[in-house]
């Protein structure tokens, strides 16, 4: 047993992968041998295939947050799956890696749910030195301001187990930082480090050696999971019967131009490697950290966006007609019609959803749509249910919703709505040529929304509550190039824009 052990972290890139792993072939070389190599993050994520390079020492991976490569074969009984030589994929969400030194290795997916992390950590009897999550503590992500990378489940693990070193990703690109030292009532020291992925520009490997001795640390700070963080009240505004009221502030809404819009064509940063058609006035779009993923029934996300070519926050700012009058209506909704086509007559166990949120104040339209298992479209009133009574009654601060159903476009109501307010509304098109539309006035433009209501909806439905911010959910590059092309394939005969 030797008294120190190295350990080699890397994030690598999907895309170059291959390189990487040449990459860390020469460390292991000039700084090796290590106990462990340790990938981060996706490391073959779907659509992916499984490297070539032979690795020099023990290399471990688990699944990310965007599936496992079809060309990696797991079997069930075992947690361990060697892929190549040294190549080894962790295929249990939970896993515990005990190495020849002594030292223990914990792996927690980007794909694990909350009751398997919690039945595995309950059981744990060993300590654990190096804790593998793709997620931040939702405690670091706070202090760093950066909430989306964060989840509260990766804070009860780090208070369950202490790990003397926590590596994680928090997202896709990953990040680069790494918090000083921290302390236990139990006199442990936890590190906790992020890595970005390599090819970012940031840091996306690290070394060290560990021990089976504590070291004494000369620096340490604060425990962020220990110490009580005070909530900053808005200062009471005094008025004039000396009454006292909470002032509340609110944002002032920037402008967005066209060449900074995500939305915008003109953008010089449009990803157009993820544009599957355009038309005159508007076009359609995979969407970026898509809720439903690709499978072996449907082989692309499905999970869209049609936006207006022009930048505009709604169709009736800047319309001198009625909406549905509007070329930019007209276009949209004849790509509706298209893919709601395509999705009946090719897969016709799935049905789609359209939802939008159209106010004023929007910075550019976009209509998502995604596709919903049929047998699951059963699901989604009281989803919807569901996510209005919560919205109204816990977060008593948002705008009220109340969604009235119609079954009929040109319902003379409807139209009013959609002309003269602003409004979240939903359309189902359970059949080809019934639509059923779920819809609510936005009346008081000085309250704030949940922008993410919509799919938070369908997140339910699809009982995919760990896919609500797509911020968590984003692809390689290599995938949403595989799902584009896939989506333009499946779209082609029904697809106007093409002559």
């Amino acid at each position: 047993m030797t008294e120190k052990s190295k350990f080699l972290i890397l994030n690598p890139s999907p895309d170059n992968l291959d390189s990487v792993l040449v990459k860390s072939n020469l460390q292991y070389s000039k700084n090796g041998p290590f106990a462990a190599t340790i990938l981060l993050g996706d490391v073959l994520p779907v659509g992916t295939n499984i490297p070539q390079v032979e690795l020099q020492g023990t290399t471990y991976f688990c699944q990310g947050k965007n599936g496992i490569s079809e060309s990696v074969t797991t079997t069930e009984e075992i947690s361990s799956n060697l892929i190549s030589k040294n190549l080894t994929y962790v295929s249990s969400p939970v896993n515990i890696i005990k190495l020849t030194s002594g030292l223990v290795i914990m792996m927690i997916s980007g794909n694990a749910n909350e009751q398997e992390i919690f039945n595995q950590i309950n059981q744990v009897n060993v300590k654990v030195d190096i804790l593998i999550t793709y997620e931040w503590p939702q405690t670091i992500a706070h202090l760093e301001q950066l909430t989306l990378v964060g989840s509260e489940v990766i804070d009860q693990v780090i208070k369950s187990v202490k790990p003397r070193y926590h590596f994680a990703v928090g997202n896709v690109t990953g990040k680069f930082f790494e918090l000083e030292p921290f302390a236990w009532d139990s006199s442990e020291i936890t590190r906790f480090i992020s890595l970005a992925q390599e090819g970012t520009g940031s840091k996306w490997f690290y070394a060290f050696t560990l021990s089976h001795i504590q070291e004494d640390v000369a620096k340490i700070r604060e425990n962020p999971f220990t110490t009580k963080v005070i909530k900053k009240r808005a200062l009471p505004e005094v008025t004039e019967d000396n009454n006292t009221k909470e002032v509340t502030t609110t944002k002032k809404i920037k402008t967005v131009s066209p060449d900074s819009c995500f939305f915008c064509l003109g953008n010089p940063k449009t990803e157009a490697h993820m544009i599957v058609s355009i038309g005159t006035h508007s076009y359609l779009t995979i969407a970026k950290g898509p809720l439903t993923r690709s499978n072996r029934n449907l082989f692309f996300s499905g999970h869209g966006i049609l936006i207006p070519i022009q930048h505009i926050p709604c169709i009736r700012s800047n319309s001198e007609v009625p909406v549905q009058e509007s070329p930019i209506y007209k276009e949209i909704m004849k790509y509706q019609h298209a893919l709601v086509s395509a999705f009946f007559d090719q897969k016709p166990d799935y049905r789609l959803v359209f939802f939008e949120i159209s106010r004023l104040t929007n910075v550019h339209l976009n209509i998502q749509f995604m596709p919903v298992e049929f047998q699951l479209l059963s699901k989604f009133v009281s989803s919807l249910s569901e996510r209005t009574r919560a919205n109204n009654t816990k977060f008593t601060k948002n705008h009220k919703l109340n969604f009235q159903k119609f079954t009929d476009l040109n319902h003379p109501d409807l139209i009013k709505i959609i002309n003269e307010s602003d409004y979240i509304m939903f359309t189902i098109w359970s059949s080809i040529n019934e639509p059923e539309i779920h819809i609510t006035e936005l009346e008081d433009s000085s309250k704030p929304i949940d922008i993410q209501f919509p799919r938070r909806v369908l997140a339910d439905t699809l009982n995919l509550r760990n896919r609500v911010y797509w911020d968590k959910c984003q692809q390689p590059k290599i995938k949403e190039v595989e799902d584009c092309e896939n989506f333009k394939k499946f779209l082609h005969n029904y697809d106007f824009t093409i002559s």
